[in-house]
C-alpha cells in the first residue's frame, strides 16, 4: 500500500489527538485477588473506520494486551485493581 492510500488515524492530527483505545499489560499481584494494570499502548481509529494505528511504549512479557476504550477520567499510568469478591474490579 502506498503512503498516499494508507489509512490515517482520524483523531491523531498534528496536536496528537486523543486515542480511541488504550492498551494495558495486566499482571496478578500476590494470591491473584488484585491485578496491576500498566498502560503500555494507545490506538487511534482510521478515518475509514476499518482499523487502528497502535503505538506501543512497551511490550507485554506474556504476550497479552488488554484494550480498553479511552475515557476522560483516565487514572494513573499504573493502577491496582481489586479482583476479590466484592472488590471494585
Amino acid at each position: 500500500m502506498s503512503d498516499q492510500n494508507k489509512p490515517t488515524p482520524s483523531n491523531q492530527g498534528a496536536a496528537g489527538g486523543k486515542p480511541a483505545l488504550y492498551g494495558y499489560t495486566v499482571r496478578p499481584i500476590g494470591n491473584g485477588t488484585k491485578s496491576n494494570w500498566s498502560k503500555i499502548a494507545a490506538a487511534w481509529a482510521h478515518k475509514d473506520g476499518q482499523g487502528y494505528d497502535v503505538q506501543f511504549d512497551a511490550l507485554p512479557v506474556d504476550g497479552r494486551l488488554v484494550l480498553r476504550s479511552a475515557r476522560d477520567d483516565q487514572q494513573s499510568e499504573t493502577e491496582v485493581v481489586d479482583r476479590s469478591p466484592g472488590g471494585m474490579g
